[in-house]
């Protein structure tokens, strides 16, 4: 995104520069900093007694409920388009997760999007270093339990 950051809001890129590149950037890149300042301020609130703990409590339940209702209809929507799931217990699988992403999960893709959204701004882009194992040390640690197994059964 902060490639392409000459594209936003650049009637000269079409939609893509006045719709999708300004969407994406509040919708995709903003949100996770949204999201945690709305905690911050929340908490912040509540411990200063600015905030009435009823409220907060009922807009954290709306705010997560209203991800959860997100989730189920894309998933309600593309069940109706497509019918990929030929068993009902495969579609409620997915319904089941489609809620349960909202308590937990969300949050830690939250927090995974907060460090690259700071690698980004420390100019911090590197895989690392990558150290090879290769097969040979794979190959032994697969054939010893094997080779245990054998000796024991001749025994």
């Amino acid at each position: 995104m902060w490639q392409y950051k000459g594209m936003l809001f650049n009637p000269r890129y079409g939609r893509v520069g006045l719709i999708a590149m300004p969407f994406f950037t509040v919708g995709e890149m903003l949100a996770p900093l949204v999201e945690v300042v709305g905690y911050v301020i929340t908490v912040g609130g509540l411990l200063l007694g600015a905030v009435n703990a009823n409220f907060a409590l009922l807009f954290v339940l709306v705010a997560w409920g209203y991800g959860m209702l997100l989730s189920l209809w894309a998933v309600v929507l593309e069940e109706v388009s497509f019918q990929r799931y030929r068993r009902l217990g495969d579609l409620a699988r997915l319904l089941l997760f489609a809620t349960l992403e909202n308590f937990g999960y969300r949050q830690r893709t939250v927090w995974w999007r907060l460090k690259a959204f700071w690698s980004v701004f420390r100019q911090k882009q590197a895989w690392g270093e990558m150290t090879r194992k290769g097969f040979e040390t794979a190959g032994k640690q697969a054939t010893e339990p094997a080779k245990a197994r054998r000796t024991d059964a001749q025994q």
